[in-house]
């Protein structure tokens, strides 16, 4: 092999391991430059190494299993042992792609695996054709919907599933090959125990995502059916809250002949005074026994309207709300409690990290040109990385919370809406628009 196959042999595997790290996996690259020059010196020895000792000698194949770990973590960010994890599965999920290209070569050259690997060209070809394959896919996935927050959301245990679902499959398929060339002569059986063999393999490499699926569907399902139960405590909740102001209300209206009377005393006898003090202390015991409810024509956003206040009041948070929902709007009340519940949730949150005096909340609600506008502010203690907003979470109960925003993205995409963050001046400002 000459020095040139070797070198481009070293790039082509280098690029099918960050293809499927940064690209099927959603790893970020690192901006370090340090890093990156790091690993590009690494990268070049490399290359020296298989130019100057052959692509095959064993200190460049022990080099090579090595270096290419440690160039593609110095050229990747993020927590070191997730990042090990996904190396390690994407670099069993790639033997896949040999495979399948190994059966169509067999097929056409009708030569053995072991025959066609020793030379370069073909290696070559190989590489060539997996990191065509791979960028497609790559391409293809990315278009999915909140493909990277998905990816995101799945716990680096699985990525070992996968690895350990993929060194299985790769195990069998060695074991196949070796009793294949002991057993079988005719080149159609051969052929025929390739295609079965690429069959089981690759359902265990399906296995893997197999399990990461159906984790997530458990996981949605625990999500949502809590989500269902808080809403309707909040729900129950608004209830009584009605009630019992419905209840003072007949209170206040069955002592207020009795109140007039008492203000009318005051004023015949001209004691002015006495007679604004008096209503002073009737507007007191009002707002101290009945609460002012705030409603935006919804039931149950006003029942998780109710609910936040309830929360915020030892917090004293100054609450502005202004506009309401249009009537007949096609969304449905759980989308809607979950957008308003978890939106409002994370603003107290946020009040509750300030001094009295800086805590408020405005919410404002518009209708424009069949567009509804939902904004929320409310002021921050400390800058919010936008990027990383909804994809980790600052509690210890950490098997619910981290979901909230990720739950309002869906329900907004569910109903054809867009979800915007901004921070400006220490006031963060959530907006949706939903058109309809």
């Amino acid at each position: 092999m000459s020095g040139i196959e070797g070198v481009l042999l070293e790039l082509i595997l280098i690029l099918e391991n960050m293809l499927m790290v940064c690209g099927v996996f959603c790893v970020p690259v690192s901006r370090e430059r340090k890093f990156l020059v790091t690993g590009g010196i690494l990268l070049t020895a490399l290359c020296l190494g298989s130019v100057i000792f052959g692509h095959f000698h064993l200190v460049i194949l022990i080099l090579r299993v090595l270096l290419n770990f440690v160039i593609v973590m110095l050229w990747t960010s993020g927590k070191i042992f997730r990042r090990f994890a996904i190396h390690i599965c994407s670099t069993m999920y790639l033997h896949m792609f040999y495979l399948c290209i190994d059966l169509v070569f067999y097929i056409l050259c009708k030569m053995p695996m072991t025959v066609l690997e020793t030379y370069s060209v073909y290696r070559i070809v190989r590489g060539g054709l997996t990191v065509l394959i791979v960028g497609m896919l790559v391409r293809k996935l990315r278009k999915i919907p909140r493909y990277e927050n998905i990816l995101d959301g799945i716990q680096t245990k699985y990525f070992l599933i996968g690895s350990v679902c993929c060194f299985a499959a790769s195990l069998l398929q060695h074991y196949i090959e070796d009793v294949s060339d002991l057993i079988y002569i005719k080149t159609d059986q051969i052929i025929c125990v390739i295609i079965c063999m690429v069959i089981v393999s690759a359902i265990f490499y399906a296995l893997g995502v197999v399990v990461v699926i159906l984790d997530m569907l458990r996981k949605k399902y625990q999500t949502e059916s809590k989500l269902k139960d808080e809403y309707l405590q909040i729900t129950r909740e608004y209830v009584r809250e009605v009630k019992a102001n419905a209840r003072e209300t007949r209170k206040m209206r069955h002592d207020l002949q009795a109140h007039i009377v008492s203000l009318g005393h005051y004023m015949k006898q001209k004691e002015y005074q006495k007679a604004e003090k008096y209503l002073y202390v009737m507007q007191e015991h009002t707002d101290k026994m009945i609460r002012k409810m705030v409603s935006v024509n919804h039931e149950i956003v006003d029942a998780v309207l109710l609910e936040a206040q309830i929360r915020s009041e030892t917090l004293k948070i100054i609450w502005k709300v202004e506009g309401n929902l249009p009537p007949n709007l096609p969304i449905g009340d759980f989308d809607l409690c979950t957008i308003f519940s978890n939106l409002l949730t994370n603003s107290v949150e946020a009040c509750e990290k300030l001094p009295d005096g800086q805590r408020y909340i405005h919410l404002e609600i518009r209708e424009i040109s069949n567009n509804l506008i939902i904004e929320i502010m409310n002021p921050v203690k400390e800058s919010v990385d936008l990027k990383k907003l909804g994809n980790f979470t600052t509690k210890t109960d950490t098997q619910y919370h981290g979901y909230g925003i990720a739950n309002v993205r869906a329900a907004v995409e569910k109903n054809h809406g867009e979800l915007f963050f901004e921070e400006r001046e220490g006031v963060f400002v959530t907006r949706i628009i939903i058109r309809y």
